[in-house]
């Protein structure tokens, strides 16, 4: 197994996707290439890249950064949302455009994210009747780009993100059956609809091309309890055996490391020490606890 890092982990470093209407209250900190410097220093492999952190999507410039990732030997997946529910989520929303530019960096997987916008209680919205429609148009988008996807020897990977249940992701791929259309497993996003995180990963591991390595907190307090970021391995899902079943029943050779922790915006240096600090410490754990990427062993 390869180790990356999906970008978002570094979204307060300015390089995430537009996500629940943040705002960054200071510049970016990175550009696309000191990114890939600080892989380089991190020990990492590659980057599942969020649309956010290509400055901007001039062919010339794409292909530069193609050219970087390729000379320092890192692997690349490109990360877009379809943005069905107009949240305003992301860059680019048309999958032969994300496709394109998957192209042109040299990435040979697109995650798409869906964003539905799903009805109360979510607990019990499987399938839920205003749903079918945004699965059914997701579907139609797919199998519309996977012609486009095989020729350009790009995979698509279908994520169960904050909106979607693992059984949904499934129709979908079903629908398409296209072998060039799978799933992203978000270790942690089936918390959001109320689902089991182990039972979604092991739903979805059959049919999955990448990975969000995610590990979430939950934390009791007097009026319920909240779910708060941490670094991997430090929360409360069974990493572990979330990676066995990564390892043992998917197709991939990658992991790729997502942490968002929330942290405090009073203090900006603060803010960005911690949050290099986590992924230092989620790196740590994978090579160490899981012995992932350990080039000496087998």
């Amino acid at each position: 197994m390869l180790l990356g890092l999906h970008t978002y982990s570094l979204y307060l470093h300015g390089i995430g996707q537009a996500w629940a209407g943040f705002k960054l209250p200071w510049e970016r900190q990175l550009s696309t290439f000191q990114l890939f410097d600080l892989g380089i220093e991190l020990g990492l492999e590659g980057f599942h890249l969020d649309d956010g952190v290509l400055e901007h999507l001039d062919p010339s410039f794409l292909n530069e950064v193609g050219a970087a990732a390729k000379e320092k030997n890192l692997y690349l997946e490109y990360n877009m949302s379809l943005d069905l529910g107009h949240f305003g989520i992301g860059i680019q929303h048309d999958l032969e455009d994300g496709l394109k530019t998957a192209r042109a960096i040299g990435a040979d997987i697109v995650k798409v994210g869906m964003e539905i916008p799903r009805p109360r209680p979510r607990a019990g919205s499987r399938f839920h009747p205003k749903v079918m429609p945004y699965l059914k148009k997701t579907a139609k988008q797919l199998e519309k780009a996977a012609p486009m996807a095989e020729s350009s020897g790009i995979r698509l990977a279908l994520e169960n993100h904050c909106d979607s249940f693992s059984e949904e992701i499934l129709w979908v791929l079903r629908q398409v059956d296209h072998p060039f259309v799978g799933a992203c497993i978000d270790t942690m996003n089936a918390w959001h609809v109320a689902e089991d995180p182990m039972t979604a990963i092991q739903n979805l591991a059959p049919v999955a091309f990448t990975n969000h390595f995610r590990d979430d907190r939950i934390e009791f307090c007097r009026d319920g309890f909240r779910v708060r970021g941490v670094a991997v391995g430090d929360g409360d899902i069974d990493m572990k055996k979330a990676y066995q079943m990564i390892k043992e029943k998917t197709p991939m050779n990658r992991i790729n490391i997502e942490t968002e922790m929330g942290f405090s915006l009073e203090d900006k240096e603060t803010a960005l020490r911690l949050e290099i600090e986590t992924v230092k410490k989620s790196i740590h754990y994978c090579r160490t606890i899981l012995r992932i990427g350990d080039k000496h062993r087998k």
